[in-house]
């Protein structure tokens, strides 16, 4: 059964998404001194290595490609830059062009006839003409029985665990058999990576490869919301355990894709819905639209944010949404408090003041109408808790737990602060005591609780005497935080834990994020 997922793995995969789990294959294949070179600037060589064997020591380097290999892919793609890594010794400061050399082609498919052929005669050339190692290649037979050999089966049998098993293959089929995953159940899942000690390269192969792996069945089913959610995951234990930096760039590319795959798609829909974005079809399709603009926002909001790209498009898109669409300001429940913190952001980077004074203004407005029923949904709920919560006013026999919407309520006058308009801050916060809203938030008390829901170390607080004037203190959050925080962490990666975690954001550092 193993054996069959990682061959379903490595037939579709992408580069972005075979990198990091090969990373840690090669260490556990004894490989030491390893750097991602992927980039602009390569030169031939994704990844460098060196290697002791009988013979002495040898420096590696290693280009990746995935899929099958046909002749014309070998002759227009892949030849010139293996030519480029035989010849071209530039790549990192760590290449050692004392040692003896090794070229090693990796492809997640298979050579195919005639390339065979093509590759045959061109290591006669390298090795007659340029005098040089002839190049290795590793195709997916030799990837799968090595995943599987070296890293995937050791490491279940190295925690003796059947829970281990149970839980991959659970969540395997849940995605296969197209059930729909919360970010409390992708958390709850990825929660066991954190336990790993990350010390072993056995772990490290296994999160790298799970992260992937579920992120790229949900990307190849356009479902781009929950694999941005499984990569944020891997964001935490990799912010956890220190390494986040050196792994930072590779993720971003990734998490750009996704994003970038998930605009396309919901800009293409737009053009046959409007006035509607939608992401099911049927009668009950419209109870969904606000969902569907919540995540797109959500995931625009962190392209705009986080990406090293610019996509003028895209921004558009964004931009038009909140003009457009009256789901973008209906909070269904407080699991999207942190929507309205990344679109506050992210209209702040773009200084887009007037939406979203506009923006706040209109979620202001839903959270108070919302509260003059039942409110809305408490955080922690599932969407059939919220879709009841939005419906329960007007049909008898539905649940509904007469919850205000605090934690959005609480975002909002949040954002309204750091915008600094004294005017909009008055007005939203007048507007929410007028509806007897309470403000509800969450003390994250030090780092180790950042990235767990622990309710011994993640204290929940009220606070129905806000301010109504504009000042540095204007809840008991503000102060409590700037008193009592002792969170070190503070780049953008916080933002990808709040993504995934949903009860917490941080207001005395989102002035930095923002910038």
């Amino acid at each position: 059964m193993l054996r069959s997922v990682i061959d379903d793995y490595l037939t579709s995969t992408k580069e972005l998404q075979f990198f990091l789990p090969f990373m840690q294959l090669l260490e556990l294949c004894g490989y030491y001194d390893i750097h991602l070179i992927h980039g602009t600037t390569e030169f031939g060589k994704d990844f460098i290595a060196k290697l002791k064997e009988p013979s002495g020591e040898v420096q590696y380097s290693f280009q990746i490609k995935t899929g099958d290999v046909n002749l014309n892919r070998f002759r227009t793609e892949i030849k010139p830059q293996l030519l480029e890594a035989v010849t071209n010794r530039l790549s990192h400061p760590n290449f050692d062009r004392s040692l003896l050399y090794r070229v090693v082609f990796v492809t997640s498919g298979i050579v195919q006839p005639p390339a065979t052929i093509e590759f045959q005669e061109f290591n006669r050339f390298v090795k007659e003409k340029l005098n040089a190692t002839p190049i290795l290649t590793w195709e997916k037979p030799k990837l799968t029985t090595d995943l599987l050999n070296i890293g995937i089966d050791p490491f279940f049998d190295l925690h003796r665990s059947p829970e281990f098993a149970g839980r991959f293959f659970k969540f395997y089929s849940q995605i296969a058999n197209d059930e729909p995953l919360s970010f409390f159940d992708i958390e709850t899942y990825s929660k066991y990576w954190l336990e790993l000690d990350w010390s072993s390269p056995l772990n490290r192969l296994q999160v790298f490869f799970e992260s992937y792996f579920f992120s790229k069945l949900l990307f190849d089913k356009a479902r781009h919301y929950e694999s941005s959610l499984v990569l944020a995951s891997l964001v935490r234990v990799l912010i956890k355990n220190g390494v986040y930096p050196e792994h930072k760039e590779i993720i971003r590319e990734y998490l750009d894709e996704i994003v970038l795959s998930h605009f396309d798609k919901a800009s293409s829909d737009y053009k046959t819905t409007h006035p509607y974005l939608l992401d099911n079809e049927g009668v009950f399709a419209i109870f969904y639209h606000p969902l569907s603009c919540l995540h797109t926002l959500e995931l625009l909001s962190l392209y705009i944010l986080t990406s090293a790209k610019g996509n003028r498009d895209l921004v558009a898109f964004f931009l038009r949404m909140i003009d457009e669409q009256k789901g973008c300001y209906r909070i269904l429940s407080d699991n999207y408090a942190v929507t309205i913190v990344f679109v506050a952001l992210t209209l702040l980077k773009l200084s887009e003041i007037d939406r979203l004074r506009k923006f706040l203004t209109n979620v202001c407005v839903w959270l108070c109408d919302r509260q003059g029923e039942v409110g809305i949904a408490a955080i922690g709920s599932s969407l059939q808790d919220e879709i009841e919560q939005l419906l329960s006013e007007n049909l008898k026999g539905l649940s509904d737990h007469n919850n205000a919407g605090g934690f959005a309520a609480c975002a909002c006058l949040d954002m309204a602060h750091i915008m600094r308009d004294k005017k909009v801050f008055e007005d939203i916060a007048n507007d929410f005591r007028a509806s007897e809203t309470i403000m509800e938030f969450y003390h994250v008390l030090n780092d180790e609780a950042l990235f767990i829901h622990d309710h011994e170390t993640i204290v929940t607080s009220t606070d129905n005497q806000f301010s109504l004037d504009w000042r540095d203190d204007y809840t008991q959050m503000i102060s409590y935080e700037r008193k009592a925080n002792s969170i070190s962490f503070r780049n953008k990666g916080i933002l990808m834990i709040s993504f995934l975690l949903r009860d917490r954001y941080f207001p005395t550092f989102i002035a930095d994020i923002a910038k």
